[in-house]
């Protein structure tokens, strides 16, 4: 496997344009990048240097534990299939963690502290963290993750409330650091029977033929920045135009969702 130099990844970063103040949201699937020379945690050392003491690191902590067993402690709850990096940020000393039990982020930096005390219904709702991101002027960080992988389309889902997804209440036990209280959370989940195959690599295509996506090769695989601003802004305009614009089994997931409609108006006869 090729290695992964410090200077090699600040490089790549810096022509991409990550700066002084920046806060970013990272995606990672650092398998693709090669072997860190220096650890895992070069990564967040080389980021916190480049964005300095006023800029903030995010990554993603969801966790769907509280969906299946009703519990989730902040502090304990590890995230789900969101990449050793998020982890690895999770449980520095100094991160903070936001409030969502199932769709949470770690934060180092600026804006960590006040993010981390917004508690919301939904964690992509009027007033949530994801909704506060592109106002904060947050870019989205690709570290060998996909554009598959960008969890913002939700927040552009749930604005346009696309029909494949419906709202979900999730009740169990969540402990936030002052013991177990019993709290109701919502999250505009995927209609499991229509199966919708959303492609955010359409999102992609637009921005890079705006000119706001920038993407670089770094050994097995790519780095890539965008401001979340805009990516927001794109997957909105795609999806009032069409609500089905990022959906790739299309035909399908229509025709499900109309006999689903049309039995339920007819009382299971349809």
């Amino acid at each position: 496997m090729k290695r992964l130099a410090s200077q090699t990844l600040r490089d790549v970063l810096t022509r991409l344009g990550v700066e002084a103040g920046d806060h970013l949201l990272v995606h990672s699937n650092l398998t693709v990048l090669g072997w860190p020379v220096d650890g895992i945690g070069m990564y967040l050392d080389v980021l916190r240097e480049l964005v300095g003491d006023d800029g903030t690191i995010a990554v993603p902590t969801f966790s769907f534990s509280f969906c299946r067993e009703g519990r989730f402690d902040l502090f304990a709850t590890p995230s789900e299939a969101m990449g050793s990096f998020s982890e690895y940020v999770r449980t520095q000393p100094g991160a903070r963690r936001t409030r969502h039990p199932m769709q949470s982020l770690a934060l180092l930096g600026h804006h960590a502290a006040r993010l981390a005390g917004i508690s919301t219904s939904s964690a992509f709702g009027c007033g949530s963290v994801m909704a506060r991101l592109p106002k904060l002027g947050f870019k989205l960080l690709l570290l060998g993750a996909s554009a598959r992988s960008v969890s913002m389309v939700h927040y552009s889902e749930e604005s346009a409330r696309v029909p494949y997804r419906f709202w979900k209440s999730f009740v169990g036990r969540v402990d936030m650091g002052q013991g177990e209280r019993t709290t109701s959370y919502e999250m505009y989940v995927r209609d499991l029977d229509a199966a919708p195959d959303v492609n955010e690599e359409r999102v992609r295509q637009r921005l890079t033929a705006r000119g706001q996506w920038r993407d670089e090769p770094l050994n097995y695989g790519r780095v890539a920045t965008c401001r979340i601003a805009d990516y927001t802004r794109c997957a909105d305009e795609m999806l009032r135009a069409d609500p089905y614009a990022l959906i790739e089994n299309r035909e399908q997931v229509i025709a499900t969702l109309e006999r689903k409609q049309r039995v339920a108006v007819g009382g299971g006869n349809g």
